[in-house]
């Protein structure tokens, strides 16, 4: 007679490999799938379905705000089971340091974190970042056990220029057998050709043909439903016309209130299903199709693999009844003592006045200005726009009427690096200031207001706090702060408090009249490697001619 196993799951079962639902059951022996048959078990759980665990296919744990293992506590009840994590935050502020302090946080959470080694930090010669990982580091980096693939290469125009050190990291991912992960928003024809000649997977398509003209040459394609990026009801339809098992569900970006509100990973199941996908279809793309992008062991039901499992009572609604890894049900971390190893005090710029951040009126200006606009467009994209904006008492002042408002993004690694001054139009602002040192991708202070006297105060109370995201309201006094001590970019205080903290800040931010998701808006404004516009330390970048130009025209 067969030994007795440690637990038996029955239920129907979700087989990613045949894509097909099976009534049976999933024998599980020391953490591990032994059978997926009847066995004596010490203990029986029932089901209404049994899929493998989710794993979000690529995202970045800084934007939730919160440390790693606080993201697993919000996550794993979910059925989330594992994340691809690109560290690439962290290290344009903490370099090389940061990224193994993130690896070694994963060891206080049952989320199965795997890792990208960052290849693009700084992300380009336009900004100053608080670190350089270079070639040698990168190399380095790639050997530490749960490392799986070269971050998303982001420096499309130096894989296309034959930049030595871009390719150098390339191919010390592709000597270790790693997969190396795409960045190319917007790129097509034959530039798309030669990339997708390095280049393994890509997040960033928005339009169905960007998705589709991907999955032609092979790449695989991540359909991303982030808080700031929402691509996956428009790119849904690619299931019709390619292989489902080039695709991927990903969140790229997911804020603290998202994802205590609506999950991880698992929102982009649940919005897959409402869409009209197959179920089926959804849970491979969460699973499976991702495990086998990084050759992971896991994602999969299959004797031999671990015994990470999500326990559902209903498949279409992903109604989560428990959640299994390595055979632990309902898995929960052992009590911590600290939340993170990554460093503090790290936001570090001399206290600054409203008229440090305008920009000086020209001689022969008048009582107007021609200027050079970044236009916030929605998401993460921005519009090349000019308009008329006031001179009065020698600065440059925002027509706050036509929904433009001032601009500044200051260095603030300790490195002098200077501040950039310019305008936005579409966040909404009406009065007051916004800003956070929350700014893709070197994480400088950036600051958004009507007055350039609220954006200081704004900035200095970021300095003075350690980093994080806060508004003022000059009209009350009053003042909402999210405190991000660590990196400047995360909480080392749990979930719940994170959240209603960033509710608190995003709930004044709006009675000032930023638009809907302004402060994730915010954040994107200064990355200087998606177009059209972006604002940086260094000044204004245009980002299709890769340079800085001015921002008054005349």
């Amino acid at each position: 007679m067969t030994d007795p196993v440690d637990t038996l799951v029955r239920g129907t079962l979700v087989n990613v490999h045949t894509g097909t639902l099976e009534d049976g059951a999933v024998a599980i022996d020391d953490g591990e799938i032994v059978a997926l048959a009847e066995r004596p078990a010490e203990r029986t759980l029932d089901a209404g379905y049994v899929t493998p665990g989710l794993i979000d296919a690529h995202m970045h744990v800084e934007s939730s705000m919160v440390t790693l293992p606080e993201y697993g506590d919000a996550v794993l009840p979910r059925g989330v089971t594992s994340v691809v994590h690109d560290p690439h935050e962290i290290a344009n502020v903490l370099g090389a340091a940061g990224v193994r302090a993130v690896v070694a946080d994963a060891t206080n959470t049952p989320l199965k974190a795997r890792f990208t080694v960052p290849s693009s930090v700084p992300a380009s010669a336009l900004q100053d970042a608080g670190a350089t990982v270079d070639a040698a580091t990168v190399a380095s980096l790639l050997d530490l056990d749960p490392v799986v693939a070269l971050g998303e290469v982001m420096d499309i125009p130096g894989l296309l220029a034959g930049d030595d050190e871009v390719h150098a990291k390339i191919a010390a991912a592709r000597e270790r057998g790693l997969t190396v992960d795409g960045h190319m928003p917007g790129v097509d024809g034959a530039a798309l050709h030669e990339a997708a000649r390095y280049l393994d997977t890509d997040h960033e398509s928005i339009t169905l043909a960007e998705a589709r003209a991907r999955a032609t040459l092979g790449i695989r394609v991540y359909l991303r439903e982030g808080s700031s990026s929402r691509n996956l009801a428009d790119l849904l339809p690619l299931v019709d016309t390619v292989d489902t098992r080039r695709l991927s569900l990903c969140t790229d970006d997911r804020e603290v209130v998202d994802l205590v509100d609506h999950g991880g990973v698992d929102f982009a199941v649940r919005k897959a299903i409402d869409e009209g996908a197959d179920p089926v279809d959804a849970v491979q793309m969460a699973t499976l199709n991702t495990a086998e992008s990084y050759d992971l062991p896991f994602g999969r039901l299959k004797p031999g693999a671990p015994a990470d499992l999500v326990l559902l009572d209903d498949l279409e609604s992903w109604t989560v009844a428990g959640v299994m890894v390595d055979g632990e049900l309902d898995p929960t971390a052992d009590a911590r003592t600290e939340t993170t190893n990554l460093a503090t005090d790290t936001v570090q710029f001399d206290p600054v006045s409203g008229a440090d951040l305008a920009i000086e009126a020209p001689e022969d200006a008048g009582h107007t200005a021609r200027v050079r606009v970044v236009d916030a467009v929605g998401g993460l994209q921005t519009d090349p726009m000019e308009a008329t904006v006031p001179a009065d008492a020698g600065v440059l002042t925002p027509p706050v009427d036509e929904d433009i408002v001032s601009l500044a993004v200051i260095e603030r690694h300790g490195r002098d690096g200077g501040i950039g001054r310019g305008f936005a139009h579409g966040l909404g602002l009406r009065r007051g200031a916004v800003g956070s040192t929350v700014a893709h991708d070197a994480h400088n202070c950036v600051v958004a207001g009507a007055s350039h006297d609220a954006m200081a105060r704004v900035a200095n109370h970021l300095r003075d706090v350690g980093g994080g995201i806060a508004a003022v309201d000059p009209d009350s006094s009053e003042m909402a702060v999210l405190p991000l001590p660590v990196a400047g970019l995360m909480s080392d205080e749990p979930l719940e408090t994170v959240y209603e903290e960033y509710k608190r800040v995003e709930s004044l931010a709006t009675d000032l009249g930023l638009v809907e998701a302004g402060l994730m808006e915010l954040s994107f404004l200064a990355l200087e490697v998606i177009p059209t516009y972006r604002l940086t330390n260094r000044g204004l970048v245009d980002v299709e001619a890769g340079e800085h130009v001015d921002v008054v025209l005349s």
